[in-house]
């Protein structure tokens, strides 16, 4: 076999054994399916609510409804968890394309003595001014801080008055009828948050 048919030959192999290593990817990927990394099993409707937008607006949970939705409570001075999971946020907006158009992005405070409207409007617009961020009055917050069985404490301010808030910090994800399917973590890969926005989506 001369040279010229040899490299044929085996580029012609070599183009055969990447057919079907992908053909083996596509294949587990029909036959394995996403399934989230935190499930939540179960046919828990989110419990609707009212709150402040960053622009100054009432806000109800029931507003989006048709929309898949994903809530965090979190605030806007949160040194570590809270800019993980806006990034991702933001990542969102940017990845899904039009099919954002079919999500909610939700922030809520848990420190609204300092989270007033401008700070809020201040904060997520240093991500995405799509995200929906909701803010009230302590009282507020406190109801539906409570209606989520979310935990959430304001540690003693230090000698200049800074403080931190000690809080729940899954984000809760729910289809487009509002039924709790999944949580995510702030530190999960931003392809687990992507593929499970998606899972939601595909949800009746």
């Amino acid at each position: 076999m001369n040279r010229s048919r040899l490299l044929l030959f085996v580029g012609v192999a070599a183009l055969a054994v990447a057919a079907g290593a992908t053909a083996a990817v596509l294949s587990r990927q029909v036959l394995e399916p996403y399934k989230p990394a935190i499930e939540i099993p179960g046919e828990r409707v989110l419990p609707d609510f009212t709150l402040t937008d960053q622009n100054g607006n009432p806000f109800k949970l029931s507003s989006v409804k048709g929309k898949a939705v994903l809530i965090y409570f979190g605030y806007t001075h949160c040194p570590d968890v809270c800019p993980l999971v806006m990034t991702k946020y933001a990542q969102l907006f940017k990845t899904l394309g039009n099919r954002a158009n079919d999500v909610a992005l939700i922030f809520i405070t848990v420190d609204p003595e300092r989270d007033n409207v401008q700070a809020m409007k201040k904060y997520v617009s240093y991500y995405s001014d799509r995200i929906i961020a909701l803010t009230g009055s302590p009282e507020e917050i406190d109801a539906v801080a409570r209606l989520y069985n979310v935990y959430y404490k304001k540690n003693p301010p230090d000698e200049k008055g800074n403080y931190l808030v000690d809080h729940y910090a899954l984000v809760l994800g729910a289809d487009k009828n509002h039924v709790l399917r999944l949580a995510f973590t702030p530190d999960m890969p931003f392809e687990e948050y992507q593929k499970g926005v998606e899972w939601l989506l595909t949800k009746p």
